[in-house]
């Protein structure tokens, strides 16, 4: 049964009569306060040095948080809602996805959220419920703008108008009968109110546990994004962005190589990389003993480079974050992202701008 519900108020019926419409506002109003209470009983806060960032669970126990980085068995305070504290467990990542899931060590059964099971209709309404901070569950109403493919389709999404506010990403969006339509998602380029239907975030949740962690392969390499000059462009096949090379970690694979620092990274066995993300999502698909094929710039020459991937050395990460958070002069941006100023930083961290030991 909807929510907002209006039958009975024609146009006729509320022309001149200041108390019908003022009854139908009170109506709206308090439609949307109890869909926001109803929601805001049911999302979680996840704290982090970037201000943190919501989740939600389909089954009151395993929770779908946006993640950059997680380590396997990596215990994460979280604040239920109420503003319980709760520890939780690491139990699977997806970085391709950008999500990791995290299990509660009791099932909260009343913070289970029912997914939609249509896509939300073009133009309808819809509620953004979020735990975006420690300061409690905050909401904001907006139109569905984009309404693309199938609720269970991999390729399926979300936009609503309006860029999330910070700490949204992780969020429900919930449409007018209480259903959860959609996660929201962090904002990508040119897309803005991005989520992830719900069917298919409920998918995912059990793809993840599923697949657990993705390779642990390693390159020792620290890249930052660059726009390449026409000559360059020309040289790397008419590409006109890449990653520059940084900086290389002592004794690691791409040093091994012969890698350079001022080097172009152009793709990791063919697979163009011309972002930290892509370049993530590349070394991520490497198996550990793996000769990957760089293609490189050097010198404005293409040159291709096999390097062979390696275990990630143990606690690299865990390290490498607390070095990082230490050390680098941290920008903070919109939903947790990071862009350091010290170049190969080394603190690969959540959030972190850098690929430092990819």
């Amino acid at each position: 049964m909807a929510i907002f519900n209006f039958a009975g108020r024609s146009e006729r019926a509320c022309a001149g009569k200041g108390v019908l419409v003022d009854s139908a506002l009170s109506g709206f109003s308090a439609s949307l306060e109890s869909l926001a209470a109803t929601g805001a009983a049911k999302v979680f806060h996840v704290p982090s040095p970037a201000g943190g960032r919501s989740a939600i669970s389909f089954d009151g126990r395993r929770l779908l948080v946006p993640a950059i980085e997680a380590d396997r068995g990596e215990e994460v305070t979280v604040i239920a809602p109420g503003g319980r504290l709760m520890t939780s467990m690491v139990v699977g990542f997806d970085p391709s996805a950008g999500f990791a899931v995290l299990e509660l060590g009791e099932t909260l059964s009343a913070t289970a959220w029912t997914a939609a099971s249509a896509m939300p209709a073009l133009g309808s309404l819809a509620l953004s419920i979020a735990h975006p901070s420690e300061d409690g569950p905050e909401v904001r109403l907006g139109l569905v703008r984009i309404s693309h493919g199938s609720p269970s389709d991999e390729g399926a999404y979300i936009q609503v108008d309006g860029s999330a506010f910070p700490g949204f990403s992780g969020g429900a969006l919930v449409g007018v009968d209480g259903t959860m339509v959609g996660v929201i998602a962090m904002d990508r380029g040119g897309n803005r109110g991005w989520a992830l239907p719900a069917l298919r975030s409920k998918a995912m949740v059990e793809a993840i546990v599923a697949k657990g962690f993705p390779s642990s392969a390693w390159l020792g390499i620290s890249t930052m994004p660059v726009d390449l000059p026409e000559n360059l462009a020309k040289a790397a096949g008419g590409t006109d962005s890449a990653l520059l090379v940084v900086a290389l970690e002592r004794d690691g694979p791409a040093s091994a190589a012969a890698i350079l620092p001022g080097d172009i990274l152009l793709s990791v066995e063919g697979r163009p990389v011309d972002s930290l993300e892509s370049l993530r999502k590349a070394i991520g698909e490497l198996a550990v003993g793996q000769v990957a094929t760089l293609g490189m710039l050097r010198a404005g020459a293409r040159i291709d480079i096999g390097t062979k991937a390696v275990e990630r050395p143990d606690g690299w990460i865990r390290e490498g974050r607390e070095e990082g958070r230490r050390h680098a002069h941290v920008h903070h941006s919109h939903h947790g992202e990071k862009h350091h100023h010290e170049e190969g930083c080394g603190c690969g961290g959540e959030g972190c701008g850098c690929s430092t030991g990819r």
